[in-house]
């Protein structure tokens, strides 16, 4: 054979078979291939564009996007496919798996996902033909956000330790399936679990009391599930057929019957003692102390014969009306519920002066105990979060309400203000906190306005504001009830959506000004299918290690601004979703600090007996 044949068929051997040169070395490129070859069935050539003489990480291959040169992003969804999913078990760098809409079978439980285990955090593979029991495999995959099996043909029970092994799920959706058994308990175990749905499938038994604040559609289609929300009654029934269980039950219930009729004398014994103590401990307590709360009571009353009142709460100096008439005085803005001054008199406050509201307001004659009544509670508000009411001078045709002056403004003025060259951005910690911060105080609001149903009404970033701490105190709680406009009944539940726009205010730096009137459905646009980093501030895009913490607070904030108000959670339950963010977060860092980058550290201190870094916004 001459040089010149043995050249010619060299080049035609490598026209024809380019795929032995082309990235050799490149295990993620093989892994998708071998998926392309397995492949039964593609019926719109929507894998076409997976040629080995191109790059996947250049935006040419169907459905794969990259970072930092691997592959990170495979969505594939609606395109028919009859695949194998096996060698995509081999992508190492994975973080978001969608294979839904398909016609994948199967069983999934031989899979071995160990290489997804770093990184994997979303992963629908929904509306296929799955079949066999739960993929016990992806109970290892502790990072996962979202899990969605629904609409296949799995079976089985579904694993009892799924919430221990995977507490950081948002997403579980296991709808339309085969599954039976027990709803298991750990999943109310789950914290930030916010999007569940277990309908149409074969489970039994009584729901477990903590998932009863999702809705009935996430239960429907199992015709032996029981309890709330349902309305399937749980009395006399029987949850298992085994004669053994039940005969077990029967014995137990006369030893029940009998250990409880001994725990209720010894429970009578305790309270008599316990009532006898409290009665005699009572005397000595201060009234109203509760760890770092503390009611305020009125100091003095000041009232003339022409009905004018002058009233000065617990922590407040005295003066008198002239001298705050006299005092050079500040316009600091106009709102809804009237005119906000920052007063200074002379020789009292130092040069901090008070913060004074001219309330709008015409009260008529059968008003005036109302009103008293909540200016007095408003005066008993003592937290550390709560710009609590220090004074005010209530006349027929005025009412000024005295508050101190808080250095930093309002959250609004910090997110906002200010934006472009030049501006001190604001760290994820201190956002955290802040959020945590107004999360306490607006708990402690709600909980003390419970009995008489008292809400805020108008809760915005520009009412919580921020000391020279940087602690975040709710203002104007309550406020419009005192004003003279005709006002609707606002549930406390609106407080709770309000706090979760501010709380998407905080992450996204977007105002409600921004020409967008519904904050959370914009969120809810951009983030589509998953949560993205595209949604958050630009201020945060340096903070990547601690997206994990974003990425749950938006959740919690989106659960909060929920459509239907049944859906939301109490603030009680937000404030310890927030501490268990920055509780892990602290955790995190703590054991990695000293590995970081000085510009990526952060320290997290929302706590009243530590000390806070005051950052200033310019």
């Amino acid at each position: 054979m001459t040089i010149t044949t043995l050249f010619l068929f060299l080049f035609s051997f490598l026209i024809h078979r380019p795929c032995i040169f082309a990235f050799p070395q490149n295990p993620e490129v093989s892994a998708l291939f071998a998926f392309k070859q397995s492949c039964s069935s593609d019926p719109g050539s929507s894998l076409a564009s997976w040629n080995l003489t191109t790059d996947p990480c250049n935006d040419t291959w169907k459905g794969v996007t990259c970072r930092n040169g691997h592959v990170d992003r495979l969505i594939l969804e609606g395109l028919s496919l009859v695949c194998h999913v096996g060698p995509l078990t081999d992508l190492p760098y994975l973080s978001v798996l969608s294979l839904k809409k398909n016609s994948f079978t199967g069983p999934v439980i031989g899979l071995d996902l160990a290489m997804w285990r770093p990184h994997l955090k979303l992963l629908y593979l929904s509306h296929n033909q799955f079949t066999g029991p739960f993929p016990h495999a992806i109970l290892a995959l502790r990072h996962l956000r979202r899990l969605d099996l629904a609409g296949n043909r799995l079976s089985g029970l579904i694993p009892p330790q799924i919430g221990n092994l995977l507490p950081n799920l948002f997403t579980l959706r296991l709808e339309n399936n085969h599954f039976s058994g027990e709803i298991p308990m750990s999943i109310a175990k789950m914290a930030y679990l916010s999007d569940l749905n277990l309908s149409y499938n074969r489970l039994e038994g009584k729901i477990p009391p903590r998932l009863f604040s999702f809705p009935q559609s996430s239960f429907f289609g199992n015709h032996e599930l029981c309890g709330d929300p349902l309305q399937h009654n749980c009395s006399n029934r029987n949850f298992t057929s085994d004669p053994a269980v039940v005969s077990r039950r029967e014995r137990n219930k006369w030893v029940g019957i009998v250990v409880i009729a001994a725990a209720l004398a010894a429970l009578v014994v305790i309270l008599v003692l316990t009532v006898a103590a409290v009665l005699c401990f009572k005397k000595k307590r201060k009234k109203g102390q509760l760890g770092n709360v503390n009611q305020g009571t009125a100091k003095k009353v000041q009232e003339t014969e022409t009905g004018e009142v002058m009233v000065f709460f617990e922590g407040c100096e005295e003066f008198t009306m002239e001298e705050l008439m006299r005092g050079s005085a500040e316009m600091l803005g106009r709102g809804v519920v009237g005119t906000t001054y920052r007063v200074v008199m002379e020789g009292r406050g130092g040069d901090k002066g008070v913060v004074v509201k001219r309330v709008r307001r015409e009260r008529r004659k059968e008003e005036e105990a109302t009103e008293r009544k909540v200016l007095e509670q408003m005066g008993g508000w003592r937290h550390p979060n709560v710009a609590g009411l220090r004074s005010y001078y209530s006349s027929a045709d005025e009412l000024l309400l005295v508050f101190d002056f808080v250095h930093n403004g309002s959250l609004y003025d910090i997110l906002h203000r200010n934006r472009g060259p030049g501006r001190i951005p604001i760290s994820w910690s201190t956002r955290l906190k802040l959020a945590l911060d107004a999360a306490r105080g607006l708990a402690y609001l709600l909980g003390e306005s419970k009995s008489n149903n008292i809400s805020h009404q108008h809760l915005t970033s520009s009412n919580i504001l921020v000391d020279s701490n940087f602690n975040a105190l709710i203002s104007d709680f309550s406020l419009l009830t005192l004003t003279s406009q005709p006002l609707l009944y606002s549930p406390q539940s609106s407080d709770v959506y309000n706090f979760g726009v501010v709380l998407l205010e905080i992450l996204t730096g977007r105002t409600t000004e921004d020409g967008m009137v519904d904050l959370p459905k914009w969120v809810q646009t951009v983030v589509r299918e998953e949560w993205t980093s595209e949604v958050f501030d630009v201020e945060l895009w340096g903070c990547k290690d601690m997206e994990d913490e974003m990425v749950a607070l938006l959740q919690i904030a989106m659960l909060c601004a929920s459509k239907e108000p049944k859906d939301r959670p109490k603030m009680t339950v937000v404030c310890k979703m927030i501490e268990e963010i920055r509780d892990r977060g602290s955790r995190s860092r703590s054991r990695s600090r000293s590995s970081q980058s000085p510009s990526l550290t952060f320290e997290s201190s929302p706590c009243l007996s530590e000390d806070t870094p005051t950052l200033t916004s310019s």
